[in-house]
């Protein structure tokens, strides 16, 4: 059984760790290009997360995380995030909040152990599908956007050059 009450800590700390989280992907090197993302979007992304952890952990279905990380996948491919930089981002998310819950969880007893264990277990098998599914998204929108538009063709040149020419 998930602790409710760790869950429940994340939540009420909500604002709190979309703030931290905005604070270290926008001052890492290696998330470069969130940097010019506005505030409302990674503020929106960030609460969302935190926010519903327990419904997502425990009610949500894999169809639900699917449609959701695979269209967050998209977006950042759309918005010309490089998918190493999305990876990180979510990887620095995931550890932001394992940490959070071990902090937590140390100021209780250590009967408490075993639920954090379960919950940080939960948290890494959560985040191993949002990147599976984020990663589908991105691949798809890559290839959503190497097709050309109605009424033109996609032609491959040696050298794996693509030309677009208009379909007369």
């Amino acid at each position: 059984m998930i602790s409710q009450r760790l869950i429940r800590l994340v939540a009420q700390n909500a604002d709190r760790l979309s703030n931290d989280l905005i604070v270290e992907v926008r001052r890492d090197p290696r998330t470069a290009a969130y940097h010019k993302l506005s505030e409302e979007d990674l503020d929106e992304r960030a609460h969302d997360l935190f926010r519903n952890l327990g419904q997502w952990l425990s009610s949500r279905t894999e169809f639900a995380l699917q449609n959701r990380y695979e269209a967050f996948g998209r977006r950042r491919c759309k918005e010309g995030i490089p998918f190493s930089q999305l990876l990180f981002a979510l990887n620095i998310s995931k550890n932001m909040l394992l940490s959070f819950i071990r902090g937590a969880a140390a100021a209780e007893s250590a009967s408490e152990l075993p639920l954090e264990y379960e919950l940080s277990l939960s948290i890494t098998q959560f985040y191993d599908k949002a990147i599976y599914h984020a990663a589908a998204g991105y691949e798809a929108g890559a290839r959503a956007s190497a097709e050309p538009p109605p009424g033109e063709l996609a032609v491959t040149l040696p050298g794996n050059e693509v030309t677009r020419k208009p379909l007369s």
